[in-house]
């Protein structure tokens, strides 16, 4: 989001640079670059976590930023706090950047099933890490000690109904914050 708004703000080549970087980023498949991370160099969350938020960084969420940003950069306010001497900084963080957190706080909170699903599926592939008890390792477990030829079906039911009532409760909750934030849907 920083990001965004500093390239509307600034413009020209900050603004060009930053977009080339999100358009190769954007390019790049995520599951398959955890994957190679995972196979060749370390199966740590935390490694796996920082590499999902150095790609998220640059991440196609900077395209919606830089289009609500530059609606908010055509404001009279901003005219107005130009007008009066505010420094670029200030007009970033105090005048721009407000202005949008009502709509991308729900749309964080959207987000937060895909990743636990990519978790998961990382786990199921066994390049999860191997010390956290996940939903995903259930999983690769079951698979792995032959639940289902079993009639071990609970082993496969319960993590999968649980990944689902998660993701379902984290959209809940973040169609429930759009409503509280957005004020255009708040009389619906």
């Amino acid at each position: 989001m920083m990001l965004a708004a500093a390239a509307v703000w600034f413009g020209g080549w900050v603004d060009w640079f930053i977009r080339r970087i999100n358009e190769v980023v954007m390019i790049l498949p995520l599951l398959p670059i955890l994957i190679m991370v995972g196979l060749f160099y370390s199966r740590s969350i935390w490694v796996i976590l920082g590499v999902v938020i150095a790609l998220g960084i640059f991440g196609s969420g900077i395209l919606s930023y830089r289009s609500m940003f530059l609606q908010v950069k055509e404001s009279g306010y901003i005219e107005a706090a130009r007008a009066y001497g505010a420094g670029n900084a200030r007009i970033i963080f105090r005048y721009m950047v407000p202005r949008i957190l009502p709509v991308l706080v729900p749309s964080f909170v959207i987000q937060v099933p895909s990743y636990v699903f990519m978790e998961a599926t990382l786990s199921v592939l066994g390049l999860g890490d191997p010390l956290l008890p996940t939903w995903g390792k259930l999983l690769s477990d079951a698979q792995t000690n032959g639940a289902l030829i079993n009639g071990h079906f609970y082993w496969v039911l319960e993590p999968a109904f649980l990944l689902m009532l998660a993701g379902l409760g984290f959209v809940m909750l973040g169609f429930a914050l759009d409503r509280i934030f957005n004020p255009r849907l708040r009389g619906l």
